[in-house]
């Protein structure tokens, strides 16, 4: 059963993976507080809510047509755990890349988010896109500041 935090997660997944984000709205989803580690242990966090979404502008940068398979998603309390298969179009070459992800969402009172990891295997898609995993490394390096 669905509850007011995975409704919450399922509308913000929703608004990330599209072929352009809403910013604005994503930003409204999200505590001004909130934090974003992209790749869980490797991507340093990004801390804001306004650094979140200008790191997100950042990545489409890279890819488009991104599309999100939410295959299972579970709440306990305040945080809302979600498996899904991502999938990307890379705009250089036009390549798609497929991965699964385990995303941990910690959603406040107020059904905003503030905490966001995902868990996934960073040297698949490295394979997938035919580079290094140090250039995946520094592909994925967050390049915003608070």
């Amino acid at each position: 059963m669905s509850n007011s935090k995975e409704t919450a997660v399922r509308k913000f997944l929703a608004l990330f993976h599209s072929p352009k984000p809403d910013i604005g709205l994503m930003r409204e989803a999200l505590a001004p507080d909130a934090r974003w580690q992209a790749v869980v242990p490797l991507a340093d966090v990004v801390y804001g809510a306004d650094a979140i979404c200008r790191e997100v502008e950042r990545q489409y940068q890279i890819y488009k047509d991104c599309e999100c398979e939410l295959l299972n998603i579970a709440s306990s309390g305040d945080t809302v755990f979600t498996e899904r298969v991502d999938r990307v179009r890379l705009l250089d070459g036009g390549k798609e890349v497929i991965t699964n992800v385990a995303g941990i969402f910690t959603v406040n009172e107020d059904d905003k988010i503030v905490f966001w990891r995902e868990y996934w295997d960073m040297l698949d898609i490295a394979d997938q896109i035919g580079i290094s995993g140090e250039e995946m490394r520094k592909l994925m390096d967050t390049q915003v500041a608070a």
